[in-house]
């Protein structure tokens, strides 16, 4: 027995996926818990969590989007760029997906800051790119998991390894 929140549905439909018998349970009127909308007046509205990144990506690292494929499901989904706003005292910044487009925002308002965040987005991607080798359903917070992903994944764990010293840095 299980709540029907996106936790709860998403391992409800997993255990089912895995021969297992499945309660979902829920004290509101509609399940989704935070994620589900209403409408009012002709307009729909979300009143939950809203930022998918990736979700209408079949080949996207977005978690729920790997449980969908799982799954064999997939839910419409429209991709909205850009994915939000900063209002500065310097001006508006929209936020881009893309990287270049998004530097290149910021560079309008503060070309210092657009190269302090040109070198911190290098040095993220140095650390996301043996993340990406990794099913983001293999990961997990146990010690247990370090000989999954070395028995199973060697190559990108041995390069995630080697990105160790700057994953304790502030970053």
């Amino acid at each position: 027995m299980i709540g029907s929140g996106l936790g709860g549905l998403t391992a409800a439909a997993l255990l089912a996926k895995h021969g297992k018998r499945v309660l979902v349970c829920e004290s509101h009127s509609i399940p989704g818990g935070a994620a589900h909308g209403f409408q009012r007046q002709g307009f729909t509205f979300d009143s939950g969590p809203s930022f998918y990144c990736g979700l209408g990506d079949p080949q996207g690292r977005n978690p729920l989007r790997a449980v969908l494929r799982l799954l064999g499901e997939s839910v419409p989904a429209v991709p909205y760029d850009p994915l939000g706003y900063y209002h500065l005292p310097e001006g508006t910044l929209p936020i881009y997906g893309d990287l270049a487009r998004y530097q290149a925002e910021i560079a309008r308002v503060n070309s210092q800051a657009a190269t302090e965040f040109g070198n911190l987005s290098q040095r993220l991607l140095q650390i996301y790119a043996p993340l990406r080798e990794l099913p983001t359903l293999a990961l997990r917070a146990d010690w247990p998991l370090l000989r999954t992903l070395l028995l199973r994944y060697p190559l990108a764990t041995a390069k995630l390894l080697l990105r160790l010293r700057d994953l304790r840095q502030s970053l």
